[in-house]
Order: C-alpha cells, then sequence, then structure tokens
C-alpha cells in the first residue's frame, strides 16, 4: 500500500499502541414510523470479539457511520471502507435501500438520517446486542449518490456530527442546496479526472455551499470516480462511457481517502486532537492531493464527566434526595445564571439556555437547580482550564442544559473537577482523574471521594454536602460581622419584620425552596448558622477551593 510519508509518520504513535478490533456483521431492519413504517434494511458492522456473523460487540462505546451507497450499486461494492473503519473502532451501517434505476434520493438521505438515531436508541436497549456499545457522536457517509444524499439527510437531522463523502453527485432534491444549511464540520472527497460527477458540477458546489465554518475539500491528484469503491460492473460500465477512470490505481486511491476520511472520524467523532493535527499538516503537505479548507468555527475536542453532588440547602435525608421546589414553582431561569452569580467562564457556556422538556421531569431525575462545574489543573487544582454549566437533579446527577452528559473543552488528559453554586461553598477534588471523551463517574457525595482542603463538605446522614447559606456571593460563610450573609436575609424580607418571607429565585433562599425565611420554621438563617458550627454566631467556614 503506498502510504504518504508525512501520513504514515504521524501515524505511528497510534498504529503502535492501537489494538484493532475483529469485524462483526449483523443485518437489521429499522422501521420508521413516520414514513408509514418504511422499512430500512441495513448491513451493519461492528468491533467485536471476534470475526464473523452475529458475534458479541466489543466492549466499549463506539460511533455510528452510516454511509449511502452509489446509484445501482450494491453495499458489498464499500468493504474497503469497512476494513479500514470498523477495527478502528467505528459501527459502520449501509442501509440496501434504493437501489434500482428509479431511486428516490430524498428518502435515501431520510433513511440514512434515520439509521443513525436507531443505532443510538440501541445503546439503551437492555434487549440489544449494541445495549451500552453505541457513542452519541455519528457520521454521515456517501459515495457517488449516496455521497449526494448524505447531505440530503444530515439537512434533516440534529443527530448527525460530521459529514464525510466520497465524489457525491448531485441529486433531486438538490444535495448543494442542501449543503447549504449543513453547518457541522464536512469534508468532501474529489477525483482530479473523475469524469462521472465531474468535480466543477458537483463537489466544488456542494463544498462552496456548505454553511459549515469547519470544513475541507480534497481532491485527489489523478482519482477517478469508481475508485473510491472496490470493483462494481455499473460503476465501471458507466466511468468507462465518459473516459475510463483516473490515472491512480485503485489501491492508491483508496489509500489516500480513507487515511484522510479516518483522521477525519478520529478528531470529529472520537474528540482526539492527534488526529486533527494529523489532518491539517496533511492537507498542507501531501503532494497526492490539493486541497481547500475553512477552520474558522470547529468544535472543541471535549472530554465528559458523570458529575454526582448533593446541596446541603434542599437535601433531605428521609429520602435521600434533593426538593425540587424551584422547578415546581417555576422559579428556574431558562438561562443559565451563572454568569450572574459572578462565576466566570472558560470556553462556552455563557447565557446557555437549557431544554424546556427538563423542567416537565419528575421524580428522581427532577431538576434542583443550575449549577456550576470547573476542569482545573491536576497539579495544584488553582487553574480552572475549562467550565461547563450543568443542572443539579433531585439524586445528585448533574446533566448539561441539554440533558446530556456534562462535556468540557479539554484533550483528553488528567484533572480535578470542581462543583460550585451561587448559594453553597464548592467543593473540588482533591487529586486528578483521568478524563476522555467516554463519560466517567465522578461522585463528590461520597465521602469516601477525598475533597480540597478541610470539611470541604457537610457529613450529613452517610452522605457529604455543599455547605449552604453563602447569601453573599463570596467564598465565605458569616453570621455575624462585615458582608455576613444573616443581613443579606433579612434586608431581602424587608429588613423590618424578621417574620416576612419572599417568593422567588433569590440567592439568601439557603434552602431552595423559592421562598426567603428569616424567622420560622424551615427558615434560612438556622441553615446559615447550623453551616458556621452552630454554637458560635461569630465563626466563619471558608470555601476549600484551591
Amino acid at each position: 500500500m503506498l502510504r504518504q510519508i508525512l501520513v504514515f509518520a504521524l501515524l505511528v504513535p497510534t498504529l503502535l499502541l492501537a489494538q484493532p478490533f475483529a469485524i462483526g456483521s449483523r443485518t437489521l431492519t429499522f422501521t420508521d414510523p413516520t414514513r408509514g413504517g418504511r422499512q430500512i434494511p441495513c448491513d451493519v458492522y461492528y468491533p467485536a470479539t471476534a470475526a464473523g456473523a452475529n458475534t458479541p460487540v466489543a466492549a466499549g462505546r463506539f460511533p455510528v457511520l452510516a454511509f449511502g451507497h452509489g446509484f445501482v450499486m450494491t453495499v458489498g461494492a464499500y468493504a474497503n471502507y469497512r476494513d479500514a473503519f470498523v477495527p478502528e473502532g467505528f459501527i459502520l451501517v449501509l442501509p440496501t435501500t434504493e437501489g434500482g434505476f428509479l431511486p428516490s434520493h430524498g428518502n435515501f438521505g431520510l433513511d440514512l438520517a434515520f439509521v443513525i438515531g436507531a443505532m443510538q436508541q440501541l445503546d439503551a436497549d437492555a434487549g440489544s446486542p449494541f445495549f451500552g456499545r453505541v457513542f452519541p457522536t455519528a457520521a454521515l457517509l456517501g459515495h457517488s449518490m449516496g455521497g449526494g444524499a448524505s447531505f440530503l439527510g444530515a439537512a434533516a437531522s440534529q443527530l448527525v456530527t460530521t459529514v464525510v463523502n466520497f465524489a457525491p453527485a448531485e441529486t433531486n432534491p438538490s444535495a448543494i442546496a442542501a449543503a447549504g444549511t449543513v453547518s457541522v464540520p464536512t469534508l468532501v472527497f474529489a477525483g482530479s479526472e473523475d469524469c462521472v460527477t465531474p468535480p466543477a458540477s458537483n463537489q466544488l458546489p456542494m463544498y462552496s455551499a456548505s454553511a459549515s465554518a469547519c470544513k475541507a475539500y480534497v481532491s485527489i491528484t489523478g482519482g477517478g470516480h469508481c475508485y473510491f469503491a472496490n470493483s462494481n460492473f455499473n460503476c465501471s460500465f458507466g466511468e468507462t462511457t465518459c473516459g475510463g477512470p483516473g490515472s491512480l490505481t485503485r489501491a492508491q486511491q483508496q489509500d489516500a481517502a480513507q487515511d484522510l476520511a479516518l483522521l477525519w472520524l478520529k478528531r470529529y467523532l472520537m474528540d482526539d486532537p492527534a488526529a486533527g493535527d494529523a489532518f491539517a499538516d496533511s492537507l498542507a503537505a501531501s503532494p497526492r492531493i490539493s486541497a481547500q479548507s475553512v477552520f474558522s468555527d470547529c468544535p472543541p475536542v471535549l472530554v465528559r464527566a458523570q458529575v454526582r453532588a448533593l446541596l446541603d440547602g434542599p437535601y433531605d435525608e428521609a429520602v435521600d434526595l434533593m426538593e425540587d421546589a424551584l422547578r415546581a414553582q417555576g422559579l428556574i431561569p431558562a438561562v443559565e445564571p451563572n454568569s450572574v452569580a459572578g462565576f466566570v467562564h472558560v470556553g462556552p457556556g455563557a447565557g446557555q439556555a437549557l431544554d424546556p422538556a427538563l423542567l416537565a421531569v419528575t421524580g428522581p431525575d427532577a431538576v434542583v437547580d443550575w449549577v456550576f462545574l470547573e476542569l482545573r489543573d491536576a497539579a495544584t487544582g488553582s487553574t480552572v482550564l475549562a467550565t461547563a454549566n450543568g443542572l443539579a437533579q433531585r439524586d445528585g446527577d448533574i446533566v448539561a442544559p441539554d440533558g446530556g452528559t456534562p462535556s468540557f473543552a479539554a484533550p483528553p488528559g488528567t484533572y480535578r473537577i470542581a462543583v460550585r453554586h451561587r448559594n453553597h461553598l464548592g467543593a473540588c477534588l482533591a487529586s486528578g482523574i483521568a478524563l476522555t471523551r467516554e463519560p466517567v463517574a465522578v461522585d463528590l457525595s461520597d465521602p469516601a471521594l477525598p475533597a480540597f482542603g478541610t470539611d470541604a463538605r457537610r457529613l450529613r446522614d452517610g452522605r457529604a454536602l455543599l455547605w449552604c447559606g453563602n447569601a453573599v456571593r463570596d467564598a465565605e460563610l458569616r453570621y455575624a460581622g462585615a458582608q455576613n450573609d444573616r443581613d443579606a436575609m433579612l434586608l431581602r424580607v424587608g429588613g423590618a419584620v424578621p417574620t416576612a418571607t419572599v417568593t422567588g429565585y433569590w440567592p439568601e433562599d439557603a434552602t431552595l425552596d423559592g421562598r426567603v425565611r428569616y424567622a420560622g420554621s424551615g427558615n434560612d438563617r438556622d441553615r446559615l448558622l447550623i453551616a458556621i458550627g452552630g454554637a458560635v454566631p461569630t465563626a466563619v467556614r471558608t470555601e476549600q477551593l484551591p
């Protein structure tokens, strides 16, 4: 195989460390109820414990690649992509629909988009062999007609992370027009000697029309149309009528395309920054291609954590859950309040809105309040490297504002995580934890998990809780003296009648019950007094953050 020296050199460390997966296969048929119960049979190839049909899926979670075939071509012509991508940790799904002489391009694009969602649903299906095995990132790929259909599918789906296509053909409805609505990272391959779908009227207009600010156009010098795939009579016959294949061999053309495509997929589906660097270097240095690119707004590399924390104010030890009174009263802001509270975002997140559907959830997963997550350096914990908004649920689980797993714009590595709240003292891990794109559990409500500092959390009924009562947004709980939190509570209720109350989303509401109380049952002042020790009003509790 003739590979570019640059690309090979960049890949050597990865190749030495990689453990290629065996290829398993299954035939699955999905049903789309929105199109009259349309049946979508698919050949599915996946990382397996052993090669063969219906073998168990390997341990791990793997991104989905939905691949569209060319006009009157069978999916068997794309075994080269199966052999290149699946051993590297991808699930390849090839719908076999629209294989006749009168295909519906629109339906084919919708098929490609639908199978992504169908595969991702299997991740949560305990009866499926893919249970717990499908990662939530996904790509639409295709060749020729299937490449054009990949734009049609991406335009109709919110589940597509990236689009990669090979000699995509203009379709009806127009793939060029659809590209104008696709803003995810997009990679378009062309063969400079393609006479079937000439780049000037197919791939270049699609690339130019693409709404993405993270895109690349790669023309393989001497490449033709059919050599992106394995040998296929129908494709080869059509190519002979317009001048034949390009000057490269099939192996040379596939090497060039698959190497670059694999780097792209690893960058955007697996959050591999080294793969992204290798791709960019190859665009600039490889003599076998010419390229155009725009990388002005590419998605950041992300690491994820399944964080759990409990807030002392709303915690009810009788049920081991926090109360969700703010949600029940409709007081939780639709837009993150962390910026107003004085927390500084590092990376995206300022002004982020929550998914309104989350506020309709009841039970242990009901939303309690917004929280603020910080990713800090592992050595000292003093430098905040990335942040994320979160929503604490009654059981302590913290989800992203869209309901997913919180993520941070940072490369894989070892970090400390801190959880902060607008009127509770924050807490931080005492040491670093390795984070990758795969979510790692971090349970700050577990007293056995060491936190930075002394008495960083309140130990209560076997749980470790964030201290409540920080009505004046600072790093201390004070019941008396300058800038104390008790006076803030009194002022909030009017400052003259201690038994008065006020309803709303206030920092003085230590219990998060939607009401500030200075006196009487369940008042916020007593919770502050307990937090500083309960006996010496002049005592001060200081937030334990590096």
